[in-house]
């Protein structure tokens, strides 16, 4: 069982360099041009990326508590010299959230086999109503990626924010109507009547095993600077001494309590 890093938001520190980083729309427009090849790409070459087994991705997870990461019925505490990098998006983000996936997809494929078994690949949905955990294992199992599927519960979208806002993660809902933020990522849901658009952070978050945000990675960067990165922040947590006074997890009570108030999410 592959270990998953308790994320502890209360161990987060924010500043403007860790800011959710957003694309300006000339931008957005020539990355979304580029989106439909460099996925299509990715999923061709990326069937040999890992000697994994193809049937053992994606994971999937309810967060029943933003002060750690429930596996099974045991919490884990991140192993030293392990990073989680982490996505956030959505499922009926048309162009922007595959990218981003294809794009660490790319990045992983150019990883040796001992960088691989220390990283951690996340996507954490913003939108919990309609991204159940099957919506996003079907969502996943479309990328070559070892990739763990986030959800909190949509019924309290406090602790999504809590969780977000730790990480420097910015995102909004709007309807199709209103005019496009400037300065802001945008991705259109399919039609229907839960038709509404999300605006977010666009950038791959880098986190230590002790809940420590290390670095955000643009999405501007090709795959292999983002290998080439990837691997030098993992050179830098294997060089510095390990504590183990930094993360903290939820006890069995705040576990169960936190459970039970899911309820119908």
């Amino acid at each position: 069982m592959v270990s998953i890093p308790v994320i502890d938001p209360a161990a987060f520190t924010f500043s403007a360099r860790h800011a959710g980083v957003f694309m300006s729309p000339r931008k957005l427009i020539l990355m979304g041009l580029s989106a439909f090849a460099l996925v299509i790409i990715a999923l061709i070459t990326g069937l040999s990326a890992s000697h994994q087994p193809r049937d053992a991705w994606p994971t999937t997870l309810e967060l029943p508590s933003t002060r750690g990461l429930l596996h099974a019925d045991t919490l884990s505490r991140g192993e030293a010299g392990h990073l989680s990098v982490m996505v956030p998006g959505f499922t009926h983000c048309p162009d922007i959230c595959p990218l981003s996936l294809a794009r660490l997809q790319m990045a992983w494929q150019r990883l040796d086999e001992t960088s691989r078994a220390h990283l951690h690949p996340m996507f954490l949905t913003l939108d919990p109503a309609r991204d159940t955990l099957p919506v996003l294992s079907r969502y996943l199992s479309a990328f070559s990626l070892p990739v763990t599927g986030l959800r909190l519960p949509s019924h309290d979208d406090t602790r999504l924010k809590e969780f977000t806002q730790r990480l420097g993660i910015q995102f909004q809902q709007r309807d199709p109507e209103q005019r496009h933020p400037p300065e802001h990522a945008q991705a259109q849901s399919s039609a229907g009547e839960a038709d509404y658009m999300i605006d977010h952070s666009v950038a791959i978050f880098v986190i230590d095993e002790q809940g420590r945000l290390r670095d955000t990675l643009p999405l501007s960067q090709t795959p292999a600077q983002l290998a080439d990165r990837l691997t030098f922040l993992l050179q830098s947590v294997a060089a510095a001494p390990s504590s183990d006074s930094v993360a903290t997890v939820s006890t069995s009570a705040d576990t169960n309590a936190d459970a039970s108030a899911m309820g119908g999410a």
